[in-house]
Formats: C-alpha cells, structure tokens, sequence
C-alpha cells in the first residue's frame, strides 16, 4: 500500500482492532523507519474502544516504512510504505484576534497567524483597502507570528493570507 505525507507535517492514523479487543490495552506497536534508517519517534494513544490513534512528524524526505504490531505481530500489509514530500497545507494554518474582525484608523490592529504544523511553506500577508496600511509581522519562534497593521483612511479592508502561495481557510 502507497501513502504519501507532508515533512514537517504532524499526521495520523488509526490502528482498528475491535474485532479482537473492545475494550483496548497495551496491545499495538509502531515503528516508522525513515530512509536514513533511524527511527523517528511514533505517539500511540489508546481510545480505549479497540482502536488506537498513532501520531507522528516525519523530518526526511522520502520512504519511509511504518511498521504496526499487535501484541507483537505485524498487522496484515505491515510494513507500509509512506512517500514523505516537501510541502505544506494551508488548511492547518489558523489566524485569528481582533484586528481580523475590525479595526480603527490610526491606531494599531492586531492578529496572529499560526503555521505550525503546516509543513514547509512562506507567509504571504497583504493588507488592500481605502488606502494603503502600514503592517509588521514578528516572529514568535513558536509557529507563529504576531501582525499588526494601522490603517489611515476610515474605509473596508481586506487582509489576504496565503500560506505556500494559497490562500488559508477563512480568507
């Protein structure tokens, strides 16, 4: 089985065993193999219904093999083979504070946009409106960045967000 993820993109799947257990335990094991051979690191949470979500960021590019133990036995077409590719998906990218619901001439109106977890990808920000808007974006070192802009002219504004040259949700 092909499947193909983002680098730098925290992604899922679920493992079902509820044909054998309803109920969970410590049953399923993953491993992901990346094409330098390390390992890279694979979350496992319990849902305690039979199923099980296993999480993982993968931070080469290439194939990399997901192995998927129950009670130490691969699961049927384990390994699969997972594509990772440079890449980005602006739907997991969030902004949101008050200066996207409105704004005052003068003074500074401020948002934050959020791009971790989103994979590899440039912020585009553009401010279009009565007149032209003064804006800063500072990096907060954690995923996000912090915008303000000030407007001179009362009138309607847009601000357009693009992440990897798309426009995110919401925009």
């Amino acid at each position: 089985m092909f499947i193909g993820v983002l680098k730098e993109v925290t992604t899922h799947f679920i493992v079902d065993a509820r044909k054998t257990t309803k109920i969970g335990g410590d049953h399923v094991k993953a491993r992901i193999i990346n094409p330098s051979g390390a390992n890279t690191d694979a979350y496992i949470t319990d849902k305690g219904d039979g199923t099980y979500r296993v999480e993982y960021t993968a931070f080469e590019d290439g194939m990399h093999l997901l192995e998927v133990l129950y009670d130490d036995v691969a699961v049927p077409k384990s390994p699969f083979r997972v594509s990772v590719v440079e890449g980005c998906d602006p739907t997991r990218v969030r902004a949101y504070g008050p200066g996207l619901e409105g704004g005052l001439i003068n003074k500074a109106n401020c948002f934050t946009v959020e791009t971790r977890g989103a994979g590899t990808g440039g912020l585009g920000l553009t401010i279009e409106g009565a007149s032209e808007a003064k804006m800063t974006c500072k990096d907060n070192k954690d995923g996000s960045c912090s915008v303000e802009y000030v407007p001179f002219t009362p009138g309607e504004y847009d601000v357009n967000i693009n992440f990897g040259g798309h426009p995110i949700p919401g925009n």
